[in-house]
This record gives C-alpha cells, structure tokens and sequence, in this order.
C-alpha cells in the first residue's frame, strides 16, 4: 500500500507503483456529520501508531501488545534480490503473480519497486525471511534462461561490512641504460636519482652507481669510449621514451650522450588487467560493484571489489602474493577491508571531537581509516572507522562507543544525581546552562538515574563539581531507613502513612522495591519518623479535607494517599509516576510465564495488564525502550536453544543457534566484535568439528563432568545452565529458562503440572521418599 497516498501527499496518481485501492486519503477521509471541520488527527492517519518493533543486540523484536517478545529476526534470517529484466510498467502484485508460477509464494509487502525505475524496463527489490531466497531464485532463473534475473544483494548487519577488498599490483614498468663520457657524471646523475631530485614523468626511480664500459676502439693508437660510463634506471614507467629521460636530467652539465631504453615488463594495458583480476574475483563468489582507481601517479593501480557475500570476500584474500601471468608473473595484494559505522547527534559528536581526533591518529599508525559525514540537517553524524585487521578495527569501534557514551558523573564513588533532575524543574535548568556555559553535554539518564560526561576530559571535574555543588543547593538532606521484615509489613499495611501525615508531603518517600523509607529533610524529621516506626510517637488520624482536584485512591507502590505526578490507568487506579515506571522496569524479574505488566492494585488482586500502548502514554520514552528491552532480554533467557548472546565479555549482540554438530561448523563472525564463533557449541574451535574440539578437549570436561555427578549437579537440557539438588521433589525450575524439568531421566515440560504427571506415570511417584530414584 502506498503510505503517502494515505497521508493524501502521493505526486504519482495513477502512475504509482504501489496500491492505493481500499485505502482512504487523508484528502479523501470521512468527517464527522457532528463537526464543520475535519479532524486534524483524522486527516493524518497512523503518524502516532507505534509497531513495537525493536533494534536491539544486533536482531530486529518484535513485541506483542502487552510487551511480551514474539518474534526475533537476524539479518542473516533474510536475503534480498533485484529483479531486472520485468517489462515496463509491471506491479508489485505482477511480480508476485511471476515468482508464484516458479515456485515462490510470496506477498505484496516483500516487493517493493522504485519509481525512479526507467520507462523501457522496471526493477524489483524483494526481501524474504529465507537466507537462501535470493540465490535460489537467481539459479532458478538462469536455469529456466529467462529474460528475467535476479541478484543477491547483501543486508548489512548493523553498520558492519566485511565484503570488501584492496586489490593492488604494479605499473608495468621498464629499465633504461644511460651513458656519459665522464664517471664523475655519471655517479652524480645516479645520486640525483636516487634522492629524488630527477624523476622521469613525474615518478621517482632508482639508479645503480656509474660502471665503466670497455673500450670501443682506439683513436691515434690510444683507447676511446666516448660512452664509457653507464647507469642502470629501474622502475621507469613503461611508457617513458628517450625525450622523456633527457627532460629528467635537468642540468645542461649532466646532459647523457646516449639512452637505451628496455622491454616493458609486461605490455597489458590498466584496463585489460582489471578484467583478468576480475575474472579472477569471480571465481569465488559474484561482485556487487568493482572499481578500478585513477593513477596518474603513483608506481601501483589500484582497485576496489565489492562481494555480494562476505565469506567469498573472504575467500578472494587466497589471490594474495599470487603471480598472475599476465602481469609478466607479477603478484596481486589482496587484502580484505573490514568497516564501521556508528550515527550518533552532531551534539554529541561535536563535544567530543577533541578525544575521538587523539584516538584518530592512534587508528592511522594502526592503518585505519576514520571519515566523519553529516547529514543535510546538521542533525546527525555518521562516523566509519575502516580497515584490514579485525581486532584492531574491533578495539577502534569500542573506543568509540565508549567515548560517545560518556563518562558517568560520579561524587567520590556514587554517581551525581537527585530525584529533582526527574523533572524538568529548576534543577535540570541550572544543569543546562553549566553545560552549556563549559561547552560540554551532559546526558540524563533518568531511567538508571545518572548523568554522562561528553566533553573535553579537562572539563570532567570541574562540571562534576559544579553540579554536585547545585544538586547539593537545591536539595535538603536526606536519610535512608533500612527496613527489616517486620518493619516493612508494618509500613506496608499503613504505618508509612502515618509517617507521611506526621511530616508531610513529599518528606518521606516509601521504595516498596528497595524496602527503604528515605526522609528528605531535617534531622528532627528523621528521628520523628523512627520514634513513629518504635511506637514512640503516635500520630493522631484525621481525615484529609475535601478537595475536588485531588486524586482518589493510594498509589499501590508507595501506598501514598497523595501520589507524586499522580497517573490514572485504565483499571481506574493511580499511581505516583516513579512508581509505576519502577512497576514496568521490573515486570521482566516478576513475570511468571511470558512478560507481562501487572496492576498491584487492590493489593495485588487487581487482574488487568497493561498495553504497551498505556504504558508508552504514562512513561517517558527511555523507561518504555528500558521496558521493552528487559523483556527481550527476558526471552533470550527462556529461549536459549535458540538464542544466545555473544560470549565475548561486552558485545551483546545475539546470534542464532543451530544443531549441526557433527559437521563443519557454519562460517559466523559476530558483526560487533569480529569474533569468529561456532553457532552449535557456542566455543571457538576454527575449522574443527564440535565432536573433534570436544575431543581434544575432553581431559577437563571428563573431570568436570565427574565432579558435577559427585555433588549431584546436571545442567538443564534446555539452556545448560547447572542445577544442584539438594532436597525436595524431583521436580525442578530451571532458574535460567524457567523450564520444568524431571530430575530423574531429565525430561522437559512447560508447565509444573505435566511434569508431576509424567512422574507419577514414568517413575512410579514424585520422589519424596524415593531414594532409588536419586542419582
């Protein structure tokens, strides 16, 4: 369907290549028959509708409307193809109709045709989750010698590329004997050479030093070589004549009395070249682009190969060192160049420029390249870090990322922050103009309640003192109170009220997560709450005066009658706002099957769940992605047969899983780190089979493995992770994926209720009591 004929802004009519029946304009939409205007959230559909689809650790989620994570995609899940070769004017639902007579079942939604496309034929771009559509229907295709073909075309994995490669090899190039009548002219001409003082068409060459010819002959009975010295000149250009070493030797004094000039090393022009080593290329695995540099200076050609697939670049890096025969047996360099790209606001960029340009002349003595581009808006800045070794490359990336994260703010060990930087009140002012007065961002992070750093490093302690200095200004003092059990079930069941009555609003605060009442104000205010907590001070109760703006109800977190920033949910409970985003962050660690967000309302009998689009309307946008994040985190835990997270300490990225043990291992690098990894038994073991890793290293897994029978620890067949049983049913919870599982022949259920019952049937009872069963 065509979006901007639904936004009432299509400029192709009939003309367009997408769909716009069965869709109404914004120009075409219905008014309401009660209103003389139309409404101007009517006339724009769909512009505040969220689709709950993610970036995150490398893969695309997908969330259902309650937050629960349903899908997981990859890059390396899908393939895209071009298809060339369609007759002018052929839609996307022609296409479908095309790929369903060879065999591909596909919908509208997957093609999509641009409309730049010139008018004597139309290209299509048609991605599929299936990683092997795109060569599928290109063998299908030249097979079937249609007048159509399709080309794979790459999906990049979040800013990495590693199709691409340096192709170099030298200019043909010939030598030249030069000779004088006089040594002394002939050393000295060598030695302008070799420092570069003469050069031949532009380009520096090497001399050998001055050699005496014999004699020629005898003139008036006496020898005579009136060439009787020569120099050797290498690495002339081929196309170097006698004219041009003449012009070289600049100096009427230093003027030769004859050249001879040598075969070139090989007579293929630049061009008739690049198609050999293209060619050659080929040979392992079809290009998406090949570029051939221009070299008017300079003793190599240089050219650029773009491979569609990253392991045949891979594989091209054999052509290394390796002589090609129409080069006169001259070698090709080969080498495999690997990038980066991080897009991040040209505010941040800009205030931390001074470091990332320190860091920029370490990656140039490592061979890289950094290149900065920002768009047409000044918006955002893409930086690209580009190379030829991975580690290197890796490091530069992390460095990056470090730098543009910035550095927590921190007094002493604990970081600068205060409930009052919540809000954008007065002290969130005072913090943008320090930052803007010292030329440095400081990001707030009001979801893991801290500030970062970006700036010149010199400028990091002075601005860490002079916000703690202001946070200190405009905030009172505060005290903690640890509650124990007792005292928590007290201030649970109404005694926290009786503190806040005592000293009012917004003195104490009750964190029903971290069991703490924290006092924001004097000491006297402090020792009043603990006396009301030992039953030393009572508190009279009164009834709180009439006032139709108030709020009813108490937040079920805090239990405060009057809640701070006070939101209404569907189920007509309210809420403090910090508590009900503390309520979201933590619904991940509280869900007992998929993720969910529960009301605690009614004290916790309250049996809605809350929409993501409830909780998008509530919460700020950081504490909705934190949400949205700890739920797919959530899922990667309960699914880790298929998923997992790369094992190298702060990647992050996902990878998917396969069972392919007793072949070769699949070719995977994880496009964050570069690190190469086996997606079936998750190690690092190169070109090995599992089953033959495993055997090299079998003496410590046989010893680990004996150790855990020893003390009664198996590993979950779901997720791995060890479990020990110490007493108790044989029924167990595997703390990592949730899985229900039977201890004895370690069977797995998705529900406590199967498993019991699987052990009644199977073993004869549950195992309480049954030491026979216990390994």
């Amino acid at each position: 369907p065509c979006k901007f004929f639904a936004q009432g802004s299509c400029r192709n009519e009939g003309s367009c290549n997408f769909i716009h029946e069965g869709i109404i304009s914004s120009h075409q939409a219905p008014s309401d028959s009660r209103a003389k205007v139309l409404c101007k959230f009517l006339s724009r559909p769909g512009e505040h509708d969220d689709d709950f689809i993610r970036n995150l650790s490398g893969a695309s989620v997908y969330f259902n409307e309650f937050g629960h994570t349903i899908k997981v995609s990859l890059p390396a899940d899908f393939s895209l193809a071009c298809i060339t070769g369609l007759p002018s004017g052929t839609t996307p639902a022609a296409t479908v109709e095309i790929l369903r007579a060879l065999g591909f079942d596909l919908n509208v939604n997957c093609i999509r045709i641009p409309g730049h496309a010139v008018l004597s034929e139309t290209k299509a771009t048609v991605k599929v989750e299936d990683p092997l559509f795109a060569r599928k229907l290109s063998t299908k295709l030249k097979e079937q010698k249609s007048t159509l073909s399709a080309t794979p075309i790459p999906i990049d994995t979040k800013g990495t590329n590693c199709r691409k490669v340096y192709i170099s090899w030298h200019k043909a190039t010939r030598s030249a004997w030069v000779n004088f009548g006089n040594g002394d002219i002939a050393n000295r001409v060598a030695q302008k050479f070799n420092e570069g003082r003469y050069k031949c068409l532009g380009q520096s060459v090497r001399s050998s030093t001055g050699r005496r010819s014999p004699s020629r002959g005898s003139r008036g009975g006496s020898s005579y070589n009136p060439v009787a010295w020569t120099i050797i000149l290498s690495d002339l250009p081929s196309d170097a004549t006698f004219k041009d070493i003449e012009l070289a030797i600049t100096s009427p004094q230093d003027k030769p009395r004859h050249v001879e000039l040598g075969v070139a090393s090989y007579r293929a022009s630049e061009a008739e070249v690049s198609v050999e080593v293209r060619s050659h290329l080929e040979m392992h695995g079809p290009l998406e682009n090949f570029y051939l540099a221009p070299t008017l200076k300079g003793k190599r050609v240089k050219s650029t190969a773009w491979f569609q697939d990253e392991a045949d670049a891979r594989s091209a890096c054999s052509l290394n060192d390796r002589p090609l025969g129409i080069l006169g047996d001259g070698k090709l360099t080969v080498t495999l160049v690997q990038s980066v790209k991080i897009k991040i606001s040209t505010t941040v960029y800009d205030a931390s420029k001074s470091r990332i340009d320190k860091e920029s002349k370490v990656w140039k003595e490592q061979h890289l390249v950094f290149r900065d581009y920002q768009d047409d808006l000044h918006q955002y800045t893409t930086l690209k870090v580009e190379g030829n070794n991975a580690k290197d490359l890796a490091n530069a990336r992390n460095t990056l990322e470090e730098i543009l994260n910035g550095v927590v703010l921190k007094d002493g060990e604990n970081a600068v922050w205060d409930i009052a930087l919540s809000s954008n009140g007065r002290a969130y002012m005072k913090l943008k103009s320090i930052a803007e007065e010292l030329h440095v961002v400081i990001v707030r992070d009001k979801s893991m309640r801290q500030l970062r750093f970006c700036g010149a490093p010199e400028n990091f302690q002075q601005v860490a003192r002079r916000i703690t200095n202001m946070l200190r200004e405009e905030s009172s003092s505060s005290y903690e109170i640890d509650l124990k059990s007792h005292q928590f079930s007290w201030a649970i069941h109404g005694g926290f009220k009786s503190i806040e009555q005592a000293l009012g609003k917004n003195v104490a605060i009750f964190n029903v997560v971290s069991r703490k009442i924290t006092i924001d104000g004097t000491q006297q205010q402090y020792e009043t709450a603990l006396a009301i907590m030992d039953g030393r001070y009572a508190v009279p109760t009164r009834s709180l005066p009439d006032d139709p703006s108030r709020i009813e109800g108490d937040c079920p977190i805090c239990l405060s009658e009057e809640p701070d920033n006070p939101i209404k949910t569907s189920c007509k409970h309210t809420y403090c706002l910090e508590c009900f985003e503390e309520c979201c962050r933590s619904a991940a660690s509280t869900s007992k099957a998929e993720f969910q967000i529960e009301c605690q309302g009614d004290e916790g009998a309250c049996s809605t769940v809350f929409t993501l689009p409830e909780v998008k309307d509530h919460v700020s946008s950081s504490v909705f992605e934190t949400v949205l994040k700890s739920s797919f985190e959530e899922y990667i835990q309960r699914h880790s047969q298929a998923l997992r997270y790369c094992p190298t300490p702060d990647c992050g990225y996902v990878y998917r899983c396969t069972t392919t043990p007793s072949s070769r291992p699949l070719a995977y690098m994880c496009p964050k780190c570069f690190e190469p990894l086996c997606t079936s038994c998750h190690s690092r073991h190169g070109d090995y089979t599992c089953a033959e890793y495993k055997d090299i290293a079998s003496g410590g897994y046989e010893a680990l493995a004996k150790l855990k029978r020893e003390l009664n620890i198996k590993d979950c067949p779901k997720c791995t992770t060890p479990m020990e049983k110490t007493e108790g049913c044989n029924h167990m919870t595997c703390a990592g994926c949730k899985a229900h599982i039977c201890w004895v022949c370690m069977a797995v259920f998705d529900t406590s209720g199967s498993c019991y019952a699987h052990m009644t049937k199977a073993h004869g009872g549950i195992g309480l009591g049954l030491e026979q069963f216990m390994n």
